[in-house]
């Protein structure tokens, strides 16, 4: 079930893209920041204590600014999509957009099955992160021209990345053996993308209620689940 609903979640946002297409971009701004700040609160509530109580620090912050740096490189071929930007381009599909966004799916899918349980807290921060992804990606294929099978192709492979890795991580000895340190690694990629999300989701850095009462929410959230 919690693979299948992994998998739904993006198929939902290419739905809703289709439906709403002219969805008020500020909604979708708003759902945006409510991911990132629940992706940031679910890091420092849940896991840096964690990876903290199992690593040494210095182990742990090595690990973690590895996890930034790593998804630096990535946005050099996705250009912040993982974070919403909206990207402009012709009918060609960008392969390598799609290859590091289905890497980036990848890794957030591992801690979700931690030591062979159900991490919920970090599962439906996940499930957040990606519902306006989707919604964003789907609406960029759109504008750009893309044929419906195509769109849901490539939602298809990027559905299916994390789904996949929870599966492995669950199934395999690998996250039993060396969770704390992919945790620690997906911790720094993660914060990038919720910190981004945050700061760089207003242009104008002009302070907005609905955003603010949005963050809030989350934050108030992320700390009542377990």
């Amino acid at each position: 079930m919690v693979y299948f609903i992994l998998f739904f979640v993006v198929v939902l946002g290419g739905y809703l893209a289709f439906v709403f297409r002219r969805l008020d971009k500020q909604y979708v701004k708003l759902l945006l920041s409510f991911s990132g700040a629940y992706l940031l609160s679910i890091i420092v509530f849940h896991l840096l204590p964690h990876i903290y109580h199992e690593l040494d620090g210095t182990t742990a912050g090595l690990l973690i600014m590895s996890g930034i740096v790593f998804q630096l490189i990535l946005e050099l071929f996705s250009q912040g999509a993982e974070h919403g930007h909206r990207q402009s381009f012709d009918d060609k599909t960008p392969w390598l957009l799609w290859f590091s966004l289905a890497v980036h799916a990848f890794l957030e899918g591992l801690p979700i099955n931690e030591g062979h349980h159900l991490h919920h807290s970090y599962f439906y921060g996940i499930l957040i992160h990606k519902l306006p992804i989707a919604i964003v990606l789907t609406t960029v294929m759109i504008e750009a021209g893309f044929s419906t099978i195509k769109i849901f192709t490539l939602l298809g492979i990027f559905a299916l990345m994390s789904p996949l890795a929870a599966f492995l991580g669950k199934h395999t000895l690998f996250m039993s053996l060396y969770g704390v340190y992919v945790n620690a690694f997906v911790v720094g990629i993660l914060a990038h993308i919720g910190t981004t999300i945050l700061f760089e989701n207003e242009h104008s850095h002009q302070f907005n209620v609905r955003k603010f009462l949005l963050i809030f929410l989350a934050m108030f959230l992320a700390s009542v689940t377990s």
